[in-house]
């Protein structure tokens, strides 16, 4: 649990440097994006109701958010249905609030990965007061070369001294290998 609200920590500090970076690349994979950032890449899908789906990575740390058209409270948990079509999955989120944005960091990690390679599509309810859900779908054309070029650029930064620092190895565990 620690370890989730660090990376959520580290998230926030990640986008709002991320809002002050010079223009980043951006590269087209069908219905997703790629931008390549000084210090961060992202990976990520829009639908036609303006939330968003995907995948941040900053330093070591990459992470799968959702960004439905909803605000929320930060820091509050909630469980959200996850459905391809052929795969499905409870997950839980939790609200970050990195400026005058709301994310939902979808965990576990892995099972978001996994759903990505099943369908064409995928969709997300989550539940509002009052018995209600929202629903938001988003297209997966696109999405694994997209998250694989968002994963490989963030090891390669990872990889990369600092200008006039050498390269110290650690002998800590780094990016998972992922294979898409």
């Amino acid at each position: 649990m620690r370890a989730f609200i660090k990376r959520l920590i580290l998230l926030g500090g990640l986008l709002a440097m991320c809002s002050l970076a010079q223009a980043n690349e951006k590269i087209a994979y069908q219905n997703w994006a790629v931008e390549i950032g000084p210090d961060t890449t992202e990976a990520y899908t829009a639908n036609e109701s303006a939330s968003t789906f995907g995948l941040f990575c900053g330093g070591t740390t990459c992470v799968f958010y959702l960004k439905p058209n909803l605000n929320c409270i930060p820091n509050t948990k909630n469980s959200v249905l996850m459905n391809t079509g052929i795969t499905s999955a409870a997950l839980g989120m939790q609200c970050t609030q990195i400026g005058q944005y709301y994310f939902q960091i979808l965990d576990p990690f892995d099972v978001v990965l996994n759903a990505l390679k099943t369908g064409d599509s995928i969709g997300f309810a989550v539940a509002l007061q009052g018995g209600a859900f929202s629903v938001a779908r988003f297209s997966l054309q696109g999405a694994l070369p997209a998250i694989q070029k968002a994963i490989d650029e963030a090891a390669r930064k990872k990889m990369q001294p600092a200008p006039n620092q050498q390269m110290v190895p650690q002998n800590r565990p780094g990016f998972k290998d992922i294979t898409l």
